[in-house]
């Protein structure tokens, strides 16, 4: 065997192992998630995540970048309600549920909102800021997570228009079983503080 040949299928076998591993290390154990509640204080049942896929939005109800971007993720909402979960989360206690109240009042969400003062959810998932999405299927794998789409250039620097729309993209591949393109995207956002 060519030598060159015999390092690309050595290559190629070590990208497949690591991709699988990466994919199997990627999934919501909801189970262990608990101290996640309702703008009303109640639970959050995770076991809506059976029912059908989630996103998950990190949102900072003071954060320039999760205030402009509620109105791209209200319309992703209206085009995926019957089939995708959506419900955004509030990470830490730096807020009252006055104030989240009055962020859901005044973007016009429609979808669920949680508060994760205990940083549960936020651990679990790894996330690192506002806006930052999650994917998940309903068997609790991370399907895609990171930066909603391409608008965000860097913190106070935004393009026109988007021109890649990551979670819209990534709902389509889930919803018509394709490979999502890109499983994680960076998102720009303002820090979640741990």
């Amino acid at each position: 065997m060519n030598i060159n040949v015999g390092r690309y299928i050595i290559l190629a076998v070590i990208l497949l192992t690591r991709q699988s591993w990466t994919s199997a290390q990627l999934s919501l154990d909801y189970s262990s998630i608990s101290a996640v509640k309702t703008l009303q204080g109640k639970d959050y049942d995770f076991l809506n995540l059976k029912n059908k896929p989630h996103v998950f939005i990190f949102y900072s109800s003071d954060c320039p970048l999760s205030q402009k971007y509620t109105l791209t993720i209200s319309n992703i909402y209206n085009k995926y309600t019957d089939k995708i979960n959506f419900v955004g989360v509030f990470p830490g206690k730096e807020h009252s549920s006055e104030e989240y109240q009055n962020f859901k009042d005044k973007y016009n969400i429609n979808y669920m909102l949680i508060k994760d003062e205990k940083l549960n959810l936020t651990s679990h998932l790894k996330a690192t800021v506002t806006p930052e999405v999650f994917l998940i299927d309903k068997s609790g794998k991370i399907i895609y997570h990171g930066a909603i789409d391409d608008w965000a250039i860097k913190l106070g620097k935004t393009k026109q228009q988007p021109t890649i729309n990551y979670l819209e993209n990534a709902i389509e591949s889930l919803l018509n079983n394709k490979n999502v393109q890109s499983d994680y995207i960076k998102p720009i956002g303002c820090y979640i503080e741990q």
